[in-house]
């Protein structure tokens, strides 16, 4: 089997958050499961762009990749050349798995494949969700009804990340044709020595390391976990934020102003590579997310796998953490989040049992050799021509 991912931007483009790794992933589990696989994508990498690749392609971390060159307007990936070689090259494969929407790679792709005989699956990467269509509104309701749609209408599967992005693809009406699958991670190949990157930000062993890891952007709501974590402080004064992530949009300089009265307590790192993560995740005493929308958050399941305790609010598809018991699903609010917290960095045996239950969890659950397994199956199925369940 023969499968082209296409992608408006892909590894190392991890300045975009959680796709790029967990395309990459999903690429090389299907690829040492037998699975022929390409990737089309743009040379996107915020602000700058990689260097288009030439025409035999290039690898990334043994994946076959083409980085094709973005051309106005920018923004919305649009890659003239990308399309051109598609048309060429489409029916080399069995099957084509695009991933996102409202952007010009994704809509050049789909009316490429359209007009061929190989039928394409969309993961919308939450994109369909309700956090990420509320930004940008009126452009994201126009494209829907003139472009994406029909763009959906006519895909052979739509792959969901989460239960959550299942429902939101069902209240769109497609039911019929939507599966559920979840994203993986990638363990570290060595368990990072203790404290290092507490030593690094000179914060004690025993003083409670609070950890914030994906994208600054407005839908992450770090000003809910700015009050939350203003009010752990007046309860707990030892205790240390860690905001780790990519600046997305130029948004750090319009957030950080609001942490400036917790500044002594407040360390920004930027975007970490991948040693730095699995370091500063193993030295953390608890994990917070409180997103408007995810279609899943890869960092969730990073932190699990890592033996720390989670907080994730309610906007997020994750009452598996309730469920299990390792973390709390809460509402989002600052003082919802402010009273977990302080639960967990005052009961440390309980936290530590919540660590163990996540690691469970997310070895047991969240491998990308089953996810691969599972995702060839649904691949099978569509060149059948099964039905979605």
């Amino acid at each position: 089997m023969r499968v082209l991912h296409v992608v408006a931007y892909f590894a190392p483009a991890f300045k975009y958050g959680g796709p790029p790794r967990t395309v990459l992933g999903l690429c090389r589990a299907l690829q040492k499961s037998g699975v022929g696989v390409d990737v089309f994508t743009t040379t996107a990498n915020g602000a700058s762009d990689f260097p288009a690749s030439p025409a035999e392609g290039d690898v990334y971390d043994g994946i076959r990749v083409r980085y094709f060159p973005r051309c106005f307007p920018k923004r919305f990936f649009r890659a003239a050349d990308l399309e051109e070689a598609l048309a060429a090259s489409v029916c080399n494969y069995d099957l084509v798995h695009v991933h996102g929407l409202w952007n010009f790679t994704v809509w050049s792709a789909v009316r490429m494949v359209r007009h061929s005989p190989v039928p394409y699956i969309i993961s919308p990467r939450g994109m369909l969700d309700s956090g990420s269509t509320a930004h940008q509104k009126w452009r994201k309701a126009v494209a829907y009804r003139l472009i994406e749609r029909k763009n959906l209408e006519s895909a052979a599967r739509l792959h969901a990340t989460s239960a959550s992005e299942l429902d939101s693809l069902k209240a769109c009406g497609f039911a019929d044709k939507a599966f559920q699958l979840a994203n993986g991670f990638d363990a570290p190949s060595e368990i990072p020595a203790r404290s290092s990157f507490r030593q690094r930000l000179q914060v004690s062993g025993s003083a409670p390391l609070i950890t914030y890891l994906g994208r600054i952007h407005p839908t992450k709501r770090l000003d809910l976990l700015c009050t939350a974590f203003g009010r752990l402080l007046t309860r707990c004064p030892e205790a240390h934020l860690v905001i780790a992530g990519p600046d997305d949009e130029q948004f750090c300089r319009k957030i950080q102003p609001l942490f400036q009265p917790l500044a002594r307590a407040v360390t920004w790192t930027g975007e970490l590579g991948p040693e730095d993560k699995w370091a500063l995740l193993h030295d953390s005493t608890v994990f917070v997310m409180c997103s408007d929308s995810e279609s899943f958050g890869v960092s969730v399941v990073e932190a699990m796998a890592a033996g720390v305790p989670v907080v994730v609010t309610r906007t997020c598809p994750w009452h598996e953490v309730e469920n299990v018991g390792c973390g709390f699903w809460v509402e989002q609010t600052p003082a919802a989040i402010a009273e977990v917290l302080e639960w967990i960095v005052c009961n440390p045996s309980a936290a530590a049992e919540m660590g163990s239950l996540g690691r469970g969890l997310a070895h047991r659950q969240y491998g990308w050799n089953a996810i691969a397994a599972a995702m060839i199956g649904r691949y099978c199925e569509t060149l059948s021509g099964v039905k979605a369940d």
